[in-house]
């Protein structure tokens, strides 16, 4: 193999490697545009309620009338609020997670194909007397082959950490939600019996 063939698929791997980058760039400019217009209109919806309640409260005429604005269904409807949000921001993240694996996943495999063709050329254009020369080398194109898997098997296992944790927090807010639900209803029967 002459210096000019190397070069080349050296070349060529590195410009699929750039149009990995160029790919996982896209999907995480996408992924914030996305994050930035929920946490937009998740804000504006906070200020408007806000404003909203601040009037009523402001509008009271007793003290009777605002514990009830501030009733049990008030706080389920900010809840419920609160917990559709965060779904919605855990489907983007999800959608940005499966699309990032799919560009490590393409980016490994090609990657993977490009050394398997280069170590193709190289052991058929090699010069006689080589042979333990290309067993090495041939040893430690394995050796980085089974990283290449690893790295695969870690970035699969962090994107499946990262969705548990995202359930188990929006699992964990809706508890919180049920449980000042929970103590919240007798104070409200309480109020309505006086």
């Amino acid at each position: 193999m002459n210096q000019a063939q190397i070069t080349a698929k050296l070349s060529q791997m590195n410009s699929k490697g750039l149009e990995a980058s160029f790919s996982l760039s896209e999907a995480a400019l996408e992924n914030a545009q996305k994050l930035a217009e929920l946490n937009y209109a998740a804000s504006k919806d906070v200020l408007v309620n806000a404003q909203d309640g601040i009037a009523q409260v402001l509008s009271a005429k007793d003290p009777k009338e605002v514990t009830e604005l501030l009733s049990t269904e008030t706080l389920q409807a900010a809840s419920n609020q609160a917990v559709a949000y965060q779904k919605k921001v855990s489907k983007v993240l999800r959608e940005g997670n499966k699309e990032f694996a799919n560009v490590v996943d393409a980016s490994i495999d090609q990657l993977q194909d490009g050394f398997q063709d280069w170590m193709n050329t190289f052991a058929a254009n090699a010069p006689a007397g080589s042979d333990v020369f290309l067993s090495s080398f041939k040893t430690a194109y394995g050796s980085a082959l089974q990283g290449f898997e690893q790295f695969r098997a870690a970035s699969k296992e962090a994107f499946a950490t990262a969705e548990k944790t995202t359930d188990q927090a929006i699992e964990a807010v809706q508890g919180q939600i049920a449980q000042v639900k929970k103590a919240a209803t007798p104070a409200s029967r309480a109020r309505k019996s006086v």
